[in-house]
């Protein structure tokens, strides 16, 4: 097959949508390795080592690339399916186009985005999607969530599971472990969020339950891994006053090999997040061997599938029992490693890759997905 991908999210630093267009594309290439990906971005590729085809060309603003370049280049490359893992497509398709899109919290949760995004995705996205061929979603409950939201033929709408990256479960070596950590400053005992910070993510709630949490049990540390996201300030303003702002670790944006010492070293993943369409943190902790606490509703109790700790996004005493327990059980960080570990293993961005791909083929042919690629 001959694929045009919109590639604007593998860029240096990414995070959710970025790895997820990077990890998928890695395994279509193991999957399929004579299918031409023609990656295109309005601005330079710096960051991609598979092999692809690049198209251009440099456009300073991606809405308008999007809705110019890319029609043009479904004309002019003749692919079999244009793929845009970033909700937005053109408003009008020149080829098969399938979108993912990753969850609904722009219209769920408005608030927690800035004005542009919220009149961009509100007032398009509708439009666009009834206009491409197929979408996939990463979850059941993004699926449910999507159709709720906006009229379309449930038939192409496809559920499919992300994975972690494989090679988060491989270990480091101890020296490169012990340098890491001491270049992020990480305490011997911590309690660990992985996340941009945004208000989506429920930080503040996760920092004013730690205080409690904090109290109790005088050795434990709160370490918050994540890069800067639209209104910080707010949970940089709970970081500071709180009573345990000492005891709070910030490491900002941090490698893949940082990131899979973060998860080792930690006494649990806390990711009590308010709405997510997948949430790959719950599954790259269960990879490493971390026990995970996470939200009920959305798509985490699903992609947890009773292998997390399960607690009320919005209710403080249930996000402090959980972490307590946490704390203090052995015994049940061990029955929650064991069960992330067998749960992280039944996804693979292999069989990601493999129902991705049988989208593409179907709407290639003119055909609707079929219930076989849903996961």
């Amino acid at each position: 097959m001959r694929i045009l991908v919109d590639a604007t999210t593998w860029v240096p630093g990414r995070t959710g949508i970025g790895l997820y267009t990077e990890r998928l594309l890695r395994a279509l290439r193991t999957h399929a390795p004579d299918d031409e990906l023609i990656l295109a971005s309005n601005l330079p590729l710096t960051d991609v080592d598979i092999d692809v085809t690049r198209a251009g060309p440099k456009m300073p603003i991606r809405a308008a690339w999007m809705q110019t370049a890319m029609p043009v280049h479904g004309l002019i490359k003749r692919p079999d399916v244009a793929f845009y893992p970033n909700y937005m497509a053109p408003l009008l398709p020149t080829c098969p186009t399938v979108v993912t899109v990753h969850d609904m919290a722009v219209f769920l949760y408005p608030e927690t985005f800035t004005w542009k995004k919220r009149v961009l995705q509100r007032a398009l996205l509708p439009a666009i999607l009834k206009r491409v061929d197929a979408i996939v979603t990463p979850s059941h409950a993004s699926r449910r969530d999507l159709l709720k939201l906006i009229d379309l033929d449930p038939r192409r709408v496809v559920p499919i599971h992300l994975a972690a990256d494989p090679r988060l479960a491989q270990p480091l070596d101890d020296t490169t472990a012990s340098r890491i950590a001491a270049e992020l400053d990480l305490p011997e005992r911590y309690l660990l969020a992985v996340s941009t910070l945004e208000p989506r993510k429920n930080l503040v709630r996760l920092i004013e339950a730690f205080e409690t949490v904090g109290q109790r049990d005088k050795d434990v540390q709160l370490v918050l891994v994540g890069g800067k996201g639209w209104r910080d300030d707010g949970i940089r303003r709970a970081i500071q006053k709180s009573s345990m702002a000492d005891r709070i670790v910030t490491t900002g944006y941090v490698t893949f090999d940082a990131l899979r010492v973060v998860y080792r070293n930690a006494i649990a993943l806390c990711y009590p997040s308010l709405y997510e369409g997948f949430g790959l943190p719950v599954v790259e902790a269960m990879a490493c061997g971390c026990p995970v606490l996470t939200s009920r509703g959305s798509s985490l109790d699903e992609v947890a599938d009773d292998a997390a700790l399960v607690v009320e996004a919005t209710a403080i005493d249930q996000i402090i029992d959980g972490m307590t327990n946490l704390v203090q059980s052995a015994t049940l960080r061990d029955e929650l490693r064991e069960k992330g570990h067998a749960r992280a293993a039944r996804l693979s961005w292999d069989r990601t890759a493999k129902h991705t791909r049988e989208v593409f083929a179907c709407v290639a042919d003119g055909r609707l997905p079929t219930t076989s690629q849903q996961q």
